[in-house]
């Protein structure tokens, strides 16, 4: 039997295949269409997938869309269009098919599930005690109140798009440095008032301003979340997820976080019912012997080096087949692959580096193979590898243990002495990551960057 699960109309569109209950492919519909954050699943993501493993007998959607409609006739908004699909499918409910995606890739039998998003039909956090598999709901929030959409709406009000650019805001809350009373008192205030952030704020504040003080906001809220959490494994999903900043605060917990925590990964979550590998490599293949002994010899003679190889990441990261690679330990690298990016120079960058080196480099934290979280760099780190340094002092991790990118590091280390390397998505700014050989071949040309 082939299931499909599905999500779009909203934003993050995504398309997940199972044949007899084995999720083979999962992919994030921006990369088939080349339109960032793309809602809709495009008809070459559906071809894709019909002419790889047949018709779908079963679609499943990750929400409920009569459900929604009641919400949104409460807010005041008009009602969705029509579900508009080429098979007809089945609704699942919002915040359940992320907890499912959380749970079923997570190595827990029994846990606590935590997912804070902006809004589903009507929930905005949930937080569900599981026992081998069985979903009880603890508690919750209702719209309006929302944690997800206050930043949304930061983030709109500092002047850049929501539900696409709230990562921007976050890396960008390290600029000013810790907020000023006045700063903060502001911000706090709407979050206390109770206001409805699916409208929008007005804030005379700077950008830079309104990201220091509504990521603290956000913090501390998030603290006051997971406080009440009384469990030793935690699961957290949703798009709050990828707030890796605040997910520093996760220490008291055994924690996972999926590699595609934001609606994406709702894909899988509407459809799966058992235990399945945490993966991120599920996407588009491009065949081929992973370019281990190349990529050492190009960062050798060029300091940077994209790759398009195997399968492509699931979700917003790139963890080693869509990256581009650098070495870290040049001054200026940082400044020369925002250039090559396209992007702000306040912007961070992550270091890729194996497992067991983590605690060398780094202060403790939860793990983080998916570039789940941040840790505080040591002196040693700040001094000798800038580049992957924000300005905060912190670093977004990526722990490697897998093949062949635990040999990559391996070779990279034995041939220069240092222990990691700086892995950034292989786009520029405003396109999706690199999917096809097309699309790589695109890359090169436009940048210059020899991709492998």
């Amino acid at each position: 039997m082939i299931k499909w699960g599905t999500t779009f109309g909203s934003h993050d569109g995504a398309l997940a295949v199972f044949v007899d209950d084995e999720l083979v492919f999962a992919s994030d519909a921006e990369r088939f269409s080349r339109k960032k954050n793309d809602p809709i699943i495009s008809d070459s993501l559906i071809e894709f997938a019909e002419n790889n493993w047949g018709i779908p007998d079963e679609v499943y959607f990750y929400e409920d869309l009569a459900f929604k409609d009641a919400r949104r006739e409460f807010a005041g908004q008009q009602p969705l269009k029509k579900i508009d699909f080429k098979y007809p499918v089945r609704y699942c409910d919002h915040h359940l098919s992320h907890a499912r995606y959380g749970y079923w890739t997570s190595p827990f039998v029994d846990c606590t599930v935590l997912v804070v998003d902006a809004i589903g039909e009507w929930d905005t956090m949930t937080q569900w005690r599981v026992l081998n598999g069985d979903f009880v709901r603890v508690r919750g929030w209702k719209y309006p109140k929302s944690i997800g959409l206050f930043y949304s709406a930061m983030t709109q009000a500092a002047g850049w798009k929501p539900n696409e650019e709230e990562y921007i805001l976050m890396g960008a809350a390290a600029v000013n440095g810790n907020p000023s009373y006045r700063e903060y008192v502001e911000i706090r205030n709407l979050w206390n008032q109770g206001k409805n952030f699916h409208k929008g704020i007005d804030i005379n504040l700077n950008r830079f301003e309104i990201a220091s003080a509504t990521q603290k906001v956000y913090e501390e809220v998030f603290v006051e979340i997971i406080r009440e959490i009384d469990d030793e494994n935690l699961v957290f999903v949703g798009g709050c997820a990828l707030n890796v900043s605040a997910n520093r605060f996760l220490t008291k917990y055994n924690t996972f976080i999926p590699c595609n925590p934001g609606d994406g990964g709702s894909a899988i979550g509407c459809v799966i019912d058992k235990k399945l590998p945490a993966t991120a490599y599920l996407g588009y293949e491009i065949p081929g012997k992973y370019p281990v002994v190349d990529i050492v010899r190009n960062l050798k003679e060029r300091g940077m080096v994209g790759v398009a190889k195997g399968k492509a990441e699931f979700g917003p990261r790139a963890l080693g087949n869509r990256s581009l690679l650098a070495d870290p330990s040049i001054l200026n690298m940082k400044d020369k692959v925002n250039k090559v990016k396209g992007r702000e120079e306040f912007r961070p960058f992550a270091p890729m580096i194996l497992k067991e080196d983590v605690d060398i480099y780094f202060e403790s934290g939860i793990p983080s193979p998916f570039m789940n979280t941040i840790r505080k760099a040591k002196p040693v780190t700040i001094k000798k590898y800038p580049s992957i340094v924000h300005l905060d002092g912190t670093s977004r991790l990526q722990e490697v243990t897998e093949e062949p990118y635990r040999t990559l590091l391996a070779e990279w280390k034995k041939e220069t002495g240092c222990p990691m390397l700086l892995n950034t998505s292989l786009n520029v700014k405003g396109e999706p990551i690199v999917n096809t050989e097309i699309d790589a071949k695109n890359f090169q040309s436009k940048t210059g960057v020899k991709v492998l």
